[in-house]
């Protein structure tokens, strides 16, 4: 196996890395030759997750370069978006993804700031953002939004909620592979 391919996929908020697809994906990628971190995201699995300390946890127990690729589901896009506003990474995949910092009062400690675009831009070389037609909690149309903000990938898929196995069926999102 080539370990020089690295990819990190953060689960969902009250997600957990053996739920919805993720262990699809991580076959998936170990398939095509990397090597596949889905960490358990600390807090992630109360009311207030806090991403000082998830970001913290990545940077001490993984090894995040500027080759990395990282696929981020709900709020586990939210923390890509933060990781790239501090380290250079490869590629952003963005699942059910949102950068606006009006959502509920649960999400506090991930909007201290506004995310810087910008600064995303210049530290990743590629940013996919896909979304559902249906998703009840993030509009198709707030996912395509910020892909233009990025002047990036947004892809739609109809039907999929969430994204999630136990309210929405989705255990494989096939879609992903043709930007890996």
């Amino acid at each position: 196996m080539n370990n020089t391919k690295k990819a990190l996929i953060l689960h969902s908020w009250y997600g957990n890395p053996e739920g919805d697809w993720y262990p699809w994906l991580k076959t998936e990628l170990e398939n095509r030759g990397y090597q596949v971190f889905i960490p358990i995201l600390p807090t992630m699995d109360t009311d207030l997750p806090d991403m000082d300390l998830q970001i913290k946890a990545i940077k001490e127990t993984l090894m995040v370069d500027q080759e990395t690729l990282i696929i981020g589901h709900s709020l586990g896009s939210v923390l890509a978006l933060r990781l790239a506003e501090i380290m250079p990474v490869g590629k952003l995949i963005l699942v059910a993804c949102w950068d606006f910092n009006d959502l509920t009062s649960g999400h506090e400690s991930y909007w201290s700031n506004l995310i810087n675009h910008q600064k995303i831009k210049s530290n990743v070389k590629e940013i996919v953002c896909i979304s559902s037609d249906n998703d009840p909690y993030i509009t198709g149309l707030q996912s395509e939004e910020m892909s233009k903000r990025f002047n990036e990938k947004y892809i739609l898929i109809k039907g999929a909620g969430h994204f999630s196995k136990d309210r929405d069926n989705i255990s494989q999102i096939p879609e992903i592979l043709d930007f890996i």
